[in-house]
């Protein structure tokens, strides 16, 4: 009767140290990548000693297919990508 309880109460403490060490090692290894990620990154640039450059304006020749080709086009229409 005493081995049947002794070997769940083993089995049970094998179960919960092999949870323990499985969660310790997941939650460790993220850690670790947080870590080193937040390590890898540069400092941030403080914001007014650096200016973003005006956006490039993008034109398109949109024209229908005609017999023969124009010999002077009008200006391109801007398309704004937003």
């Amino acid at each position: 009767m005493h081995t049947i309880l002794a070997s769940t109460l083993i089995g049970g403490l094998y179960l919960a140290v092999l949870f323990a060490l499985c969660f310790g090692t997941v939650v460790g290894g993220k850690l670790l990548r947080r870590y080193l990620r937040e390590r890898k990154k540069p400092p941030a640039p403080p914001p007014a000693a650096q200016d973003p450059p005006p956006p490039k304006k993008v034109y398109y020749l949109v024209e229908k297919k005609r017999v023969a080709p124009k010999a002077q086009y009008g200006k391109p229409k801007e398309i704004d990508f937003k």
